[in-house]
């Protein structure tokens, strides 16, 4: 059945905009990835970093977290901020479904009670094959709450992941040597399972 009005889904981009270049390219991304998988949905943006600007969660079906480069689990007001609005929004929205990914999926961890720490050996950047635990299989079989959060970018195309792997930039690149960033380069060449968890993403809206 479809819905009578378009999806109205706000992004909430996490990373400040004084890097205008990796900004622009967050923001594209979710563009891109939503007009494939929900070409006539309503697509609104926020900047909570540095306009503290936060949407009215009555308006949208679904507010989406993005990644970014910042600590999770520091204190910076902004970051502060954007917890108390998951808090809020959880609270006094249940109908409104909140999305997180990487730093949004840490985020909504943290606004909720969780713990957030970094990966001993450092950040994790390419294509990864994820196995599911019996644990988790059970999980994601019958999670049809209000909330879904993930570490994984289903919005980044390989073009962007690629140039992301081969810019100057340790955070995404740091831990692997120059054999290793070629091979993680070259797996882009594959398709990614990317678009295919977007579609679910929007499926769920409605469950």
């Amino acid at each position: 059945m479809s819905r009578p009005t378009p999806l109205r889904i706000a992004v909430l981009i996490n990373t400040p905009s004084d890097d205008y270049d990796f900004w622009t390219d967050v923001r594209q991304a979710w563009q891109e990835s939503f007009a494939k998988v929900a070409p006539n949905a309503e697509v609104d943006f926020y900047d909570p970093v540095f306009e503290r600007a936060f949407p009215d969660a009555s308006k949208y079906d679904l507010i989406a977290l993005s990644g970014g480069k910042a600590d999770a689990s520091s204190s910076d007001p902004w970051v502060l901020g954007v917890l108390d609005f998951v808090r809020t929004v959880v609270r006094d929205h249940p109908k409104t479904k909140i999305l997180g990914v990487c730093w949004g999926h840490q985020a909504v961890a943290r606004a909720l009670g969780g713990e957030v720490g970094a990966v001993p050996t450092g950040p994790i950047a390419a294509i990864q094959d994820i196995a599911l635990t019996d644990a988790g299989k059970k999980f994601l079989t019958f999670a049809t709450s209000a909330v879904l959060s993930f570490q994984a970018h289903p919005e980044i195309s390989n073009r962007l992941a690629k140039k992301m792997l081969l810019a100057d930039d340790k955070e995404y690149n740091g831990n692997s040597t120059a054999e290793q960033l070629k091979a993680e380069v070259q797996k882009l060449d594959q398709p990614t399972d990317g678009v295919k968890l977007l579609k679910r993403v929007i499926q769920w809206l409605d469950e």
